[in-house]
């Protein structure tokens, strides 16, 4: 007040001077005292209102309440970026709310999850106005219902300002009471980038004009709250440079290092300086500290000598909690940038060995790869480097049998010494099948710089579906889904496709219409899919007006995926099986890590489908099943779509255990619980797939020991058709593969076929049915 009342004696004192005055000598005094009057009077009331306090918009009013969005964090939503302009406090669809001080309905909008109800200068936004307001109506704090949560959105977006002229609402002097946070911001990095660009410093060690990258979460709830409360946008934030020591100061911005502070809205023409765009959402927000607010700007590292300091950074909520971090770089006049990251394209097991394949990386200075391998994804062994894998090359074949999952991964280094090393690129796999049978990992996800929980360079997600396979009994390869794309990897040459995409969508589609297509062509052909995803139907169904779906996709999701879309977010993190579906009795939680999963889908079954998973308490669907023809298709196909990413599964045994019900619907060894090769104790037989078969089919058989078998093909009049197998096998599963013709190689008629299998002077038999 004290600076408010030095304001109004200079203003006075201005007005006073008759100089600033053109009115006659006589009237001055008058005249001024009456527009000091006036001034004192507007500006005591604008000094009131921007420190004005006033209770929750919700029940209870004056107890705190919990907050998923923050002023002026980062906002990727709707035609374009912005800075969040209010402040998000979730409730349940449907509860009420109120007006958090007297006035007037100065607007309203009553269509669509935007709308919203203005109270003179407070907007309430994603709510169902009350239907018997309407504009110019005087509401009561604390008593007028001004409408009710919007359906679906779990949450009032509180806007405290007039368009252009927002405020924050969280403020100590300013806005909610009470508002209790006594949980510090957590800065989870700080990165190093070349000025304006894409182009990051793979180590703390710098040259030339640099960008100071921060991941800062600010925590508006405890540890134990969900993901939403704890991802928000920062109050301040700032920096410093120090010496090595960090006994001096070398550079901070004015003043004493703070770079941003958000007290009003700033204009969303900035938005791109203060956030770093490819690594921010509205749920990752991710600071350029070294950029002014309207301009670009950066750490200039010619300035200073080669050598090392420390960069320290800091944030503070508005309620002072704070966290600082100190990082050492190291600054140097030499080369210090890398070549680019390479992009695996696949790996997979060969009769002789495996082959890994890779993207050719760009740099002019690249001097080759380096292949790194792994057994248990921790420990990584450097095999093969730049010396033989040279600039030129683009893959590698390793004649060496394994009978357990290797783990892929590639990087790149350029001509310097000692030379510069990329970042390492995804983790892809493969292991052999014990019998033949062949199962691909394909790699959608490839968001890592755009909206979404992932923002590491590199992921290691189809590893994971890798060594669920494996611990399984099956064999994989992995590829990526551009692989698919160019033709490098068939679809169509895997008996099951498992196909993975994150929480993709936004700014990478979840399926392309290129994908789009293979994909059906795969499943009208009798293929097995298993597509697990967060945002897959939100990203295709146009039902959510936020996507840039098309009817082509909506299509896909309707007959191919079998599903449709229900809602953005389920809000549950953990799902159990239905009765009578593949994932009856199981029990699983998921959406903590590798990465937090803060949207996972709410879906329902389309198209003939069955709903498999429900999201816990509730009536919500998270995956569902499928057997039956796809599109145009004549031969069954089978289908499991996952609402969420498999890779977020909490435990390694529930994703086994997922997984192991998805390979026994596929591959129908719902009775071969203990077919695996080390646990095989029967003979078993097991109906052929697909069935019924137009061009050829799979017969599974278990044996519980090695010994003398014989597998062959009958018509119903007891005619041998074909003689597939007649001699010694080992212990455990074996997949005998028929084309449909005889001993000649003459296709026979469509009709019953009977395939007898003969082990230990024991004779098992089974029917089938070809189609032509």
């Amino acid at each position: 007040m004290e600076k408010m009342r030095s304001i109004l004696y200079a203003l006075k004192s201005l007005i006073l001077d008759s100089k600033y005055l053109a009115v006659p000598n006589h009237s001055q005094h008058g005249y001024s005292a009456a527009i000091v009057f006036f001034l004192v009077l507007f500006l005591m009331a604008f000094a009131v209102q921007s420190q004005e306090q006033f209770p929750w918009p919700v029940e209870p009013f004056h107890q705190n309440h919990e907050i998923t969005g923050t002023f002026c964090e980062f906002r990727d939503t709707g035609s374009s970026d912005h800075f969040h302009n209010g402040t998000d406090i979730p409730k349940a669809d449907g509860q009420p709310v109120y007006p958090v001080k007297d006035g007037t309905i100065v607007s309203m909008y009553t269509v669509g999850s935007n709308a919203y109800v203005r109270v003179n200068d407070i907007a309430y936004v994603h709510i169902k106005p009350n239907a018997s307001l309407s504009v110019g109506d005087r509401v009561i704090a604390g008593q007028t219902i001004l409408g009710t949560i919007y359906p679906g959105l779990g949450h009032v977006h509180f806007t405290y300002g007039y368009v252009g002229s927002e405020k924050n609402a969280m403020l100590p002097n300013q806005g909610f009471t009470p508002l209790e946070d006594p949980w510090p911001p957590i800065i989870r990095y700080v990165h190093f980038y070349i000025n304006n660009s894409l182009q990051k410093f793979p180590t703390p060690r710098v040259s030339g004009a640099v960008d100071i990258v921060v991941k800062v979460d600010e925590q508006n709830g405890p540890p134990s709250s969900l993901v939403s409360r704890r991802n928000n946008g920062i109050y301040k934030i700032g920096y410093k440079i120090f010496t090595k020591d960090t006994s001096t100061v070398i550079y901070a911005p004015s003043p004493d290092g703070l770079r941003f502070k958000f007290d009003t809205k700033p204009s969303n023409a900035y938005v791109h300086n203060v956030f770093f765009d490819q690594l921010s959402s509205t749920t990752s927000h991710v600071y350029i500290l070294t950029n002014r607010l309207e301009s670009d700007d950066y750490w200039n590292t010619t300035e200073l000598d080669s050598g090392k300091y420390v960069v320290m950074v800091f944030a503070e909520d508005t309620r002072g909690n704070a966290d600082t971090l100190y990082v050492q770089v190291e600054v140097t006049g030499e080369d210090a940038l890398p070549p680019a990251q390479p992009t695996m394209r696949f790996a997979r097991s060969l009769a002789q060995g495996m082959q890994i394949a890779w993207y050719p990386v760009g740099d002019s200075d690249l001097k080759g790869y380096r292949y790194y391998f792994s057994w248990d994804l921790e420990n990584w062994n450097l095999h093969t480097n730049e010396g033989e894998l040279t600039a030129e090359k683009t893959d590698t074949t390793f004649n060496v049998q394994f009978t357990k999952p290797v783990f892929s991964r590639m990087s790149a280094v350029d001509k310097a010494y000692p030379p510069n090393e990329s970042e390492f690129s995804d983790v892809y796999g493969a292991m052999p099948s014990p019998d033949n049978q062949r199962v691909l990992i394909v790699d959608g996800f490839d968001r890592t710089q755009s909206s979404g929980s992932w923002h590491q360079p590199a992921h290691w997600f189809a590893a994971l579906h890798g060594q669920a396979l494996a611990a399984n009994g099956f064999g994989f390869d992995c590829a990526a889904n551009e692989a698919v794309l160019d033709g490098s990897v068939n679809l169509n040459e895997y008996d099951a496709v498992i196909w993975l995409l994150g929480d993709e969508s936004t700014t990478d589609e979840t399926f392309s219409a290129a994908e789009q297509q293979l994909v059906k062509a795969y499943l009208e052909a009798g293929g097995r899919l298993f597509v697990s995803g967060s945002e897959i139907a939100w990203d295709l169904d146009q039902d959510n007006t936020s996507s840039a779906s098309t009817a082509e996709d909506e299509e896909f999701l309707h007959n191919y995926l079998k599903a449709d879309y229900v809602a953005d977010d389920s809000k549950i993190y953990q799902v159990t099986g239905l009765s009578g579906t593949i994932f009856e009795g199981l029990e699983l939680s998921y959406g903590q890590q590798p990465y937090a999963e803060d949207y996972p889908d709410a879906i329902k079954a389309y198209g003939g489908s069955q709903a498999a998973l429900q999201y816990k308490g509730t009536s919500l669907i998270a995956a569902v099943q499928y057997e039956g023809t796809f599109g145009s298709g004549t031969v069954p196909g089978k289908l499991v779509y996952l609402a969420f990413p498999f890779e977020t599964i909490d435990t390694e045994q529930q994703r086994n255990a997922l997984m192991q019900r998805v390979l026994n619907f596929f591959f129908d060894l719902n009775d071969l619980q203990e077919s695996r090769p080390h646990v095989a104790e029967q003979f078993v037989v097991a109906q052929n797939y697909p069935n019924p078969f137009n061009s050829s089919t799979n017969i599974q058989v278990v044996l519980p020991r090695s010994g003398h078998i014989q597998v062959a093909i009958y018509d119903l009049e007891g005619r041998l058709i074909r003689l597939l197998k007649s001699g010694h096998l080992n212990q455990g599963r074996h997949i005998f593969h028929w084309n449909g013709a005889n001993e000649k190689g003459e296709a026979v008629a469509s009709g019953l076929y009977v395939y007898r299998i003969t082990f230990a002077g024991k004779a098992l038999s089974r029917k089938m049915l070809l189609v032509k």
